[in-house]
């Protein structure tokens, strides 16, 4: 099955962020093909100060970096933005990664996968959602 194609330029900007400079860049080209403004890094500190001057409506992270893992730049920019929706992607998929709640794609993706989880985390119809703390 092929990827939705866009009916024009999406209005959702992705905060993309792996420490992994091809991973990102395929990241990068894919979702702007979609239509997405994609802003990216791979330092999850220079992350942490882009979500404080921009508006972003997703944060797309891989789980292990340098400096900041990915779990906890995703609480820092949930605090500093709460509006601001997480994806999460690892290639080290553990029993205490998938008990956060948080939805983590698995690498590698397929270029379908990564559409497809994007879109239903920008919908919030993830299978796999932060528990609401209310």
């Amino acid at each position: 099955m092929e990827a939705e194609s866009p009916a024009g330029p999406r209005k959702e900007t992705i905060l993309l962020v792996d420490d992994d400079d091809p991973v990102r860049a395929f990241v990068r080209e894919a979702l702007e093909s979609e239509g997405y403004s994609i802003l990216d890094t791979g330092d999850p500190l220079e992350a942490r100060r882009m979500v404080t001057t921009r508006t972003v409506h997703l944060l797309l992270t891989d789980v292990v970096m340098p400096r900041m893992n990915g779990l906890e730049l995703a609480e820092r920019v949930e605090a500093a933005s709460p509006t601001t929706k997480v994806l999460m992607m690892s290639g080290f998929m553990t029993p205490a990664m998938k008990a956060t709640g948080r939805t983590i794609l698995s690498k590698p993706f397929t270029l379908d996968a990564l559409l497809r989880a994007v879109r239903e985390a920008l919908s919030g119809r993830s299978p796999f959602r932060r528990p609401d703390p209310r």
